[in-house]
Protein backbone atom coordinates (compact mmCIF):
# COMPACT_ATOMS: atom_id res chain seq x y z
CA UNK A 1 0.00 0.00 0.00
CA UNK A 2 1.33 3.44 -0.98
CA UNK A 3 0.55 6.35 1.34
CA UNK A 4 1.49 10.01 0.95
CA UNK A 5 1.49 12.30 3.97
CA UNK A 6 1.43 16.08 3.66
CA UNK A 7 3.08 17.70 6.66
CA UNK A 8 6.22 16.93 8.67
CA UNK A 9 5.10 17.89 12.16
CA UNK A 10 4.41 15.58 15.08
CA UNK A 11 1.24 14.18 13.46
CA UNK A 12 2.68 13.56 10.01
CA UNK A 13 5.87 11.94 11.26
CA UNK A 14 3.97 9.79 13.77
CA UNK A 15 1.53 8.61 11.09
CA UNK A 16 4.50 7.74 8.88
CA UNK A 17 6.07 5.69 11.67
CA UNK A 18 2.88 3.72 12.31
CA UNK A 19 2.14 3.11 8.64
CA UNK A 20 5.69 2.14 7.73
CA UNK A 21 5.76 -0.15 10.75
CA UNK A 22 2.72 -1.92 9.32
CA UNK A 23 4.42 -2.46 5.96
CA UNK A 24 3.04 0.48 3.97
CA UNK A 25 5.25 2.38 1.54
CA UNK A 26 5.19 5.92 2.90
CA UNK A 27 6.41 9.27 1.62
CA UNK A 28 6.14 12.40 3.78
CA UNK A 29 6.12 15.75 1.98
CA UNK A 30 7.12 18.76 4.10
CA UNK A 31 7.29 22.15 2.42
CA UNK A 32 9.89 23.53 4.88
CA UNK A 33 11.61 21.25 7.38
CA UNK A 34 10.70 18.68 10.02
CA UNK A 35 9.14 20.40 13.06
CA UNK A 36 9.27 23.78 11.31
CA UNK A 37 5.81 24.77 12.54
CA UNK A 38 4.04 24.54 15.88
CA UNK A 39 5.50 21.06 16.55
CA UNK A 40 8.99 22.53 16.92
CA UNK A 41 8.25 26.09 17.99
CA UNK A 42 5.96 25.44 20.94
CA UNK A 43 6.73 25.85 24.65
CA UNK A 44 7.62 22.18 25.04
CA UNK A 45 5.37 20.30 27.45
CA UNK A 46 3.38 17.07 27.24
CA UNK A 47 0.48 17.75 29.54
CA UNK A 48 -2.92 16.46 30.59
CA UNK A 49 -5.38 18.49 28.44
CA UNK A 50 -8.29 18.54 30.97
CA UNK A 51 -10.79 18.12 28.10
CA UNK A 52 -12.34 14.65 28.66
CA UNK A 53 -12.51 14.09 24.89
CA UNK A 54 -8.73 14.49 24.63
CA UNK A 55 -7.61 12.64 27.75
CA UNK A 56 -7.51 9.18 26.07
CA UNK A 57 -5.32 10.62 23.30
CA UNK A 58 -2.99 12.11 25.92
CA UNK A 59 -2.68 8.84 27.82
CA UNK A 60 -1.95 6.85 24.68
CA UNK A 61 0.56 9.46 23.52
CA UNK A 62 2.47 9.16 26.81
CA UNK A 63 2.63 5.40 26.27
CA UNK A 64 3.85 5.91 22.70
CA UNK A 65 6.62 8.19 23.93
CA UNK A 66 7.52 5.66 26.61
CA UNK A 67 7.87 3.01 23.90
CA UNK A 68 10.55 5.18 22.26
CA UNK A 69 12.70 4.82 25.37
CA UNK A 70 14.38 1.77 23.96
CA UNK A 71 18.10 1.59 23.18
CA UNK A 72 17.32 -0.59 20.17
CA UNK A 73 15.34 2.26 18.59
CA UNK A 74 17.95 4.97 19.23
CA UNK A 75 15.61 7.76 18.19
CA UNK A 76 17.00 10.31 20.64
CA UNK A 77 14.02 10.97 22.89
CA UNK A 78 13.12 10.02 26.43
CA UNK A 79 10.14 11.12 28.49
CA UNK A 80 10.78 11.65 32.20
CA UNK A 81 9.65 8.90 34.52
CA UNK A 82 7.41 11.27 36.48
CA UNK A 83 5.78 14.61 35.62
CA UNK A 84 7.38 17.82 36.82
CA UNK A 85 4.10 19.11 38.25
CA UNK A 86 1.99 22.02 37.03
CA UNK A 87 1.45 25.23 38.98
CA UNK A 88 -1.54 27.28 37.85
CA UNK A 89 -0.42 30.58 39.35
CA UNK A 90 -2.57 33.57 40.28
CA UNK A 91 -2.62 36.51 42.71
CA UNK A 92 -6.03 35.24 43.90
CA UNK A 93 -6.11 32.44 46.45
CA UNK A 94 -9.86 32.26 45.87
CA UNK A 95 -9.32 31.46 42.19
CA UNK A 96 -6.70 28.85 43.09
CA UNK A 97 -9.20 27.18 45.41
CA UNK A 98 -11.97 27.29 42.80
CA UNK A 99 -9.68 25.74 40.20
CA UNK A 100 -8.65 22.98 42.60
CA UNK A 101 -12.29 22.24 43.40
CA UNK A 102 -13.47 22.33 39.78
CA UNK A 103 -10.60 20.27 38.38
CA UNK A 104 -10.86 17.84 41.27
CA UNK A 105 -14.54 17.28 40.49
CA UNK A 106 -13.82 16.75 36.78
CA UNK A 107 -10.60 14.74 37.14
CA UNK A 108 -10.36 13.40 40.71
CA UNK A 109 -7.34 11.25 39.84
CA UNK A 110 -5.29 14.42 39.34
CA UNK A 111 -5.78 15.42 43.00
CA UNK A 112 -5.31 19.18 42.48
CA UNK A 113 -4.31 21.16 45.55
CA UNK A 114 -4.71 24.88 46.29
CA UNK A 115 -1.58 26.51 47.72
CA UNK A 116 -1.46 29.86 49.49
CA UNK A 117 1.42 32.26 48.68
CA UNK A 118 3.58 31.07 51.57
CA UNK A 119 3.30 27.45 50.42
CA UNK A 120 4.08 28.47 46.86
CA UNK A 121 7.25 30.28 47.94
CA UNK A 122 8.40 27.28 49.93
CA UNK A 123 7.88 25.09 46.89
CA UNK A 124 9.40 27.50 44.37
CA UNK A 125 11.47 30.34 45.94
CA UNK A 126 11.84 32.05 42.55
CA UNK A 127 8.13 32.91 42.44
CA UNK A 128 7.09 36.44 43.40
CA UNK A 129 5.55 37.19 46.78
CA UNK A 130 1.75 37.11 46.94
CA UNK A 131 1.24 34.45 44.24
CA UNK A 132 -1.09 31.56 45.04
CA UNK A 133 -1.38 28.42 42.92
CA UNK A 134 -3.27 25.27 42.09
CA UNK A 135 -0.78 22.39 42.08
CA UNK A 136 -1.44 19.37 39.85
CA UNK A 137 0.86 16.41 39.38
CA UNK A 138 1.07 16.61 35.59
CA UNK A 139 3.38 18.07 32.94
CA UNK A 140 6.40 16.55 31.17
CA UNK A 141 8.78 19.28 29.92
CA UNK A 142 10.52 18.38 26.65
CA UNK A 143 12.79 20.11 24.17
CA UNK A 144 10.08 21.37 21.77
CA UNK A 145 11.18 19.68 18.55
CA UNK A 146 12.50 16.48 20.16
CA UNK A 147 9.31 14.34 19.90
CA UNK A 148 8.89 15.18 16.23
CA UNK A 149 12.52 14.42 15.37
CA UNK A 150 12.21 11.15 17.27
CA UNK A 151 9.10 10.08 15.35
CA UNK A 152 10.70 11.13 12.05
CA UNK A 153 13.77 9.09 12.94
CA UNK A 154 11.59 6.08 13.75
CA UNK A 155 9.61 6.49 10.51
CA UNK A 156 12.79 6.50 8.43
CA UNK A 157 14.18 3.50 10.29
CA UNK A 158 10.99 1.66 9.32
CA UNK A 159 11.41 2.60 5.68
CA UNK A 160 9.43 5.81 5.23
CA UNK A 161 10.87 8.50 2.95
CA UNK A 162 10.76 12.13 4.10
CA UNK A 163 10.98 14.80 1.41
CA UNK A 164 11.77 18.18 2.96
CA UNK A 165 11.37 21.40 1.02
CA UNK A 166 8.70 19.82 -1.17
CA UNK A 167 5.17 21.18 -1.39
CA UNK A 168 2.41 18.72 -2.19
CA UNK A 169 -1.37 18.92 -2.60
CA UNK A 170 -3.93 16.14 -3.06
CA UNK A 171 -4.56 15.13 -6.66
CA UNK A 172 -8.34 14.71 -6.86
CA UNK A 173 -10.46 13.60 -9.78
CA UNK A 174 -14.15 12.68 -9.79
CA UNK A 175 -14.37 12.30 -6.03
CA UNK A 176 -11.24 10.19 -5.73
CA UNK A 177 -7.82 11.13 -4.42
CA UNK A 178 -5.29 9.71 -6.87
CA UNK A 179 -2.20 10.72 -4.91
CA UNK A 180 -0.39 14.04 -4.57
CA UNK A 181 0.66 16.67 -7.02
CA UNK A 182 4.31 17.66 -6.54
CA UNK A 183 5.93 20.21 -8.83
CA UNK A 184 3.06 19.75 -11.27
CA UNK A 185 3.38 15.98 -11.48
CA UNK A 186 1.06 13.47 -9.85
CA UNK A 187 2.72 10.98 -7.54
CA UNK A 188 0.22 8.10 -7.24
CA UNK A 189 -0.85 6.85 -3.81
CA UNK A 190 -3.60 4.62 -2.49
CA UNK A 191 -4.28 7.08 0.32
CA UNK A 192 -3.26 10.61 1.27
CA UNK A 193 -3.19 12.02 4.81
CA UNK A 194 -3.18 15.78 5.23
CA UNK A 195 -1.47 16.74 8.48
CA UNK A 196 -0.51 20.28 7.55
CA UNK A 197 -1.48 21.99 10.80
CA UNK A 198 -3.17 25.36 10.32
CA UNK A 199 -2.72 25.14 6.56
CA UNK A 200 -4.73 21.92 6.35
CA UNK A 201 -8.03 23.49 5.16
CA UNK A 202 -6.34 25.29 2.25
CA UNK A 203 -4.57 22.07 1.24
CA UNK A 204 -7.73 19.97 1.46
CA UNK A 205 -10.16 22.45 -0.08
CA UNK A 206 -8.69 25.33 -2.12
CA UNK A 207 -12.20 26.62 -2.83
CA UNK A 208 -12.37 27.99 0.72
CA UNK A 209 -15.68 26.31 1.60
CA UNK A 210 -14.26 23.90 4.19
CA UNK A 211 -12.57 25.93 6.90
CA UNK A 212 -12.92 24.13 10.28
CA UNK A 213 -9.38 25.07 11.35
CA UNK A 214 -8.00 28.56 11.84
CA UNK A 215 -4.58 29.96 12.70
CA UNK A 216 -3.91 31.23 16.19
CA UNK A 217 -0.44 32.73 16.39
CA UNK A 218 1.84 32.24 19.35
CA UNK A 219 5.07 33.96 20.31
CA UNK A 220 7.40 32.53 22.97
CA UNK A 221 10.74 33.73 24.31
CA UNK A 222 13.58 31.35 25.19
CA UNK A 223 15.49 32.58 28.24
CA UNK A 224 18.41 31.36 30.33
CA UNK A 225 17.36 31.55 33.98
CA UNK A 226 20.07 30.89 36.54
CA UNK A 227 17.82 28.92 38.87
CA UNK A 228 14.57 28.23 37.01
CA UNK A 229 11.43 26.83 38.66
CA UNK A 230 11.24 23.04 38.56
CA UNK A 231 7.51 23.02 37.88
CA UNK A 232 5.70 23.83 34.68
CA UNK A 233 3.87 27.09 35.28
CA UNK A 234 0.79 28.61 33.67
CA UNK A 235 -1.25 31.63 34.55
CA UNK A 236 -4.54 30.48 36.00
CA UNK A 237 -6.40 33.24 34.18
CA UNK A 238 -5.18 32.05 30.77
CA UNK A 239 -8.35 30.02 30.25
CA UNK A 240 -10.22 33.34 30.23
CA UNK A 241 -7.87 34.76 27.63
CA UNK A 242 -8.24 31.70 25.41
CA UNK A 243 -12.03 31.98 25.50
CA UNK A 244 -12.09 35.56 24.25
CA UNK A 245 -11.10 37.27 21.03
CA UNK A 246 -7.35 37.84 20.89
CA UNK A 247 -6.19 41.43 20.70
CA UNK A 248 -3.72 42.49 18.04
CA UNK A 249 -2.10 45.38 19.90
CA UNK A 250 1.24 44.42 21.48
CA UNK A 251 0.74 47.33 23.86
CA UNK A 252 -2.02 45.41 25.63
CA UNK A 253 -0.67 44.76 29.11
CA UNK A 254 -2.37 41.40 29.26
CA UNK A 255 -4.12 42.20 32.49
CA UNK A 256 -7.61 40.79 32.42
CA UNK A 257 -10.39 39.57 30.17
CA UNK A 258 -9.72 39.72 26.47
CA UNK A 259 -5.96 39.72 26.98
CA UNK A 260 -3.81 38.22 24.22
CA UNK A 261 -0.79 37.73 26.49
CA UNK A 262 -0.71 35.03 29.13
CA UNK A 263 2.08 33.68 31.29
CA UNK A 264 3.57 30.23 30.98
CA UNK A 265 7.02 28.86 31.73
CA UNK A 266 8.52 25.51 30.78
CA UNK A 267 12.15 24.53 31.39
CA UNK A 268 13.77 21.69 29.45
CA UNK A 269 17.33 21.13 28.38
CA UNK A 270 18.55 24.04 30.49
CA UNK A 271 16.37 26.56 28.62
CA UNK A 272 13.25 28.24 30.00
CA UNK A 273 10.54 29.11 27.48
CA UNK A 274 8.29 32.01 28.48
CA UNK A 275 5.01 32.68 26.71
CA UNK A 276 2.63 33.12 25.25
CA UNK A 277 0.29 34.96 22.90
CA UNK A 278 -3.00 34.07 21.22
CA UNK A 279 -3.28 36.21 18.09
CA UNK A 280 -5.46 36.12 15.01
CA UNK A 281 -2.92 37.83 12.73
CA UNK A 282 0.69 36.88 12.11
CA UNK A 283 2.71 39.01 14.54
CA UNK A 284 6.04 40.77 14.50
CA UNK A 285 7.80 38.63 17.14
CA UNK A 286 10.08 41.45 18.29
CA UNK A 287 7.06 43.59 19.21
CA UNK A 288 5.86 40.96 21.65
CA UNK A 289 9.07 40.26 23.56
CA UNK A 290 8.61 43.05 26.10
CA UNK A 291 4.92 42.29 26.86
CA UNK A 292 5.69 38.57 27.28
CA UNK A 293 8.66 39.13 29.58
CA UNK A 294 6.87 41.84 31.56
CA UNK A 295 3.96 39.49 32.11
CA UNK A 296 6.26 36.67 33.13
CA UNK A 297 8.24 38.83 35.55
CA UNK A 298 5.06 39.43 37.55
CA UNK A 299 5.25 35.77 38.55
CA UNK A 300 9.00 35.06 38.38
CA UNK A 301 10.91 38.35 38.79
CA UNK A 302 14.19 36.92 37.47
CA UNK A 303 12.63 36.70 34.01
CA UNK A 304 13.03 40.47 33.64
CA UNK A 305 16.86 40.24 33.54
CA UNK A 306 17.35 36.78 32.07
CA UNK A 307 19.41 36.54 28.84
CA UNK A 308 17.28 35.90 25.77
CA UNK A 309 18.38 33.03 23.56
CA UNK A 310 15.66 32.96 20.92
CA UNK A 311 12.24 34.35 20.04
CA UNK A 312 9.90 31.96 18.21
CA UNK A 313 6.59 32.40 16.45
CA UNK A 314 4.23 29.77 15.09
CA UNK A 315 0.64 29.32 13.99
CA UNK A 316 -1.36 26.84 16.05
CA UNK A 317 -4.04 24.85 14.19
CA UNK A 318 -7.15 25.68 16.23
CA UNK A 319 -10.33 23.86 15.21
CA UNK A 320 -13.72 25.49 15.63
CA UNK A 321 -14.48 23.40 18.73
CA UNK A 322 -10.93 23.03 20.07
CA UNK A 323 -10.62 19.35 19.19
CA UNK A 324 -8.69 17.65 16.38
CA UNK A 325 -10.18 16.32 13.17
CA UNK A 326 -9.30 12.68 12.60
CA UNK A 327 -10.45 10.50 9.72
CA UNK A 328 -11.65 10.35 6.14
CA UNK A 329 -12.71 13.48 4.29
CA UNK A 330 -16.37 13.02 3.33
CA UNK A 331 -17.00 12.84 -0.40
CA UNK A 332 -13.39 12.15 -1.45
CA UNK A 333 -12.27 8.53 -1.45
CA UNK A 334 -8.72 7.99 -0.27
CA UNK A 335 -8.26 11.38 1.39
CA UNK A 336 -7.75 11.59 5.14
CA UNK A 337 -7.05 14.37 7.60
CA UNK A 338 -5.44 14.58 11.02
CA UNK A 339 -5.11 18.14 12.23
CA UNK A 340 -6.61 20.88 14.42
CA UNK A 341 -4.86 19.99 17.69
CA UNK A 342 -4.37 23.61 18.76
CA UNK A 343 -1.84 23.78 21.64
CA UNK A 344 -2.10 20.01 22.23
CA UNK A 345 -0.11 18.74 19.23
CA UNK A 346 2.79 17.05 21.00
CA UNK A 347 0.40 16.00 23.77
CA UNK A 348 -2.18 14.21 21.62
CA UNK A 349 -0.72 14.07 18.09
CA UNK A 350 0.91 10.61 18.10
CA UNK A 351 -2.26 8.89 19.37
CA UNK A 352 -4.32 10.79 16.78
CA UNK A 353 -1.86 9.66 14.11
CA UNK A 354 -2.23 6.06 15.22
CA UNK A 355 -6.00 6.32 14.76
CA UNK A 356 -5.79 7.76 11.26
CA UNK A 357 -3.10 5.22 10.31
CA UNK A 358 -5.41 2.41 11.38
CA UNK A 359 -8.21 3.88 9.26
CA UNK A 360 -5.94 4.07 6.22
CA UNK A 361 -4.86 0.46 6.76
CA UNK A 362 -8.48 -0.69 6.99
CA UNK A 363 -8.19 -1.65 10.63
CA UNK A 364 -10.89 -1.08 13.21
CA UNK A 365 -10.36 2.37 14.71
CA UNK A 366 -12.74 3.79 17.26
CA UNK A 367 -12.56 7.50 16.51
CA UNK A 368 -14.87 9.29 18.98
CA UNK A 369 -17.71 11.25 17.42
CA UNK A 370 -16.31 14.48 18.89
CA UNK A 371 -13.07 13.98 16.95
CA UNK A 372 -14.30 12.72 13.60
CA UNK A 373 -13.23 14.65 10.52
CA UNK A 374 -16.73 14.68 9.01
CA UNK A 375 -18.35 16.64 11.85
CA UNK A 376 -17.89 19.92 9.98
CA UNK A 377 -19.39 18.76 6.70
CA UNK A 378 -18.04 18.07 3.22
CA UNK A 379 -15.37 19.95 1.32
CA UNK A 380 -16.03 22.06 -1.75
CA UNK A 381 -13.73 20.37 -4.26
Amino acid sequence: MDVAIIGGGIVGTSAAAFLAGAGARVVVYEREAIAAGASGRNSGVVQHPFDPALVPLYRETVEIYRSLDDEALQVGFRLAATPAGLLLVTPSIDLARRLAADLGALHPMLAPEALDPEDVRRLEPAIAHGIAACLIGIGFPVVPSAPTYAMANLAERRGAAIRQGRSAVPAIDAGRCLGVSVDGRVQPADAVIVAAGPWTPAVVDPTGVWRPIRRVWGVVVETLLGDPPRHVMEEAEMDVALATDAATDPGDDGGGHGSSVGYSLVTAGGVSVVGSTFLEDEPDPAAWVEPILERGARFVPAIADAPIREVRVCARPASLDGRPLIGAIPGIDGLFVCSGHGPWGITTGPASARLVADLVLGRAADVPRDLRADRFGAVGV
